[in-house]
């Protein structure tokens, strides 16, 4: 399996705006990417559930996903015409978390490079089951939406309280929940992916969804 992002989506997590590193950063993210290569354990969850779509007494959708209920306005939006939503989960394991923790200690500036390679590495992942799900809703007749995760928009982190217990994380793939609603390992991501019988003129990642994304460092 390969999990390795381009460099240059690396470059664009290490923050660099309107200029190129040099070659001794580039070197260091190649060796950092082949040593998170070493220590990831890739492992992912997901489960697809009908959609129903109701409207409460003031106006806000109400998505109901099995037993699942959300309030989201953006959400709503993101699944406009869909008629089901697939769940998922994803994560790295515990290993990247461990050799950044390991840097801190003495090589910070390697540290900062491991967490950016890091992160372009669990986009990767996120964006290879994507594509499987996309691939499985295909075979059903069906379209996928860019993907939507708790903490976009209006769609609260509580969620991914919800999600953890659907998907039994901690079991199916060794992710849990802090207090603050952060998962452990670190590089892990959850996400909802609408399917509808109709494509949509949406593209992407679910960038485009975000209110933060006018301003984000990280949009492509």
């Amino acid at each position: 399996m390969d999990l390795s992002p381009d460099i240059n989506e690396v470059v664009r997590y290490l923050g660099y705006r309107g200029a190129e590193p040099d070659d001794s950063v580039r070197a260091e993210i190649t060796e950092c990417i082949r040593e998170l290569q070493k220590a990831v354990t890739p492992r992912f969850v997901y489960e697809r559930f009908p959609l129903i779509v109701k409207t409460e007494s003031d106006g806000t959708p109400l998505l109901c996903l099995g037993d699942l209920e959300i309030r989201s306005r953006d959400l709503a939006k993101n699944l406009e015409g869909c008629c089901g939503v697939y769940i998922m989960a994803v994560t790295l394991g515990p290993g990247p978390d461990r050799l950044i923790r390991r840097a801190s200690v003495g090589q910070m500036s390697r540290a900062v490079v491991l967490q950016a390679a890091a992160a372009a590495m669990t986009e990767t992942w996120c964006d290879q089951i994507n594509e499987r799900i996309r691939q499985e809703a295909e075979r059903d007749g069906l379209c996928t939406r860019p993907r939507y995760s708790p903490g976009y928009g209006d769609l609260p982190l509580e969620l991914q309280k919800d999600i953890s217990g659907i998907l039994n994380m901690p079991k199916e793939i060794g992710v849990s929940l802090t207090k603050t609603l952060l998962m452990t390992p670190s590089k892990s991501v959850t996400a909802l992916i609408g399917v509808s019988d109709k494509p949509s003129e949406s593209r992407g990642r679910g960038c485009g969804s975000c209110k933060a994304s006018a301003n984000c460092p990280y949009r492509a």
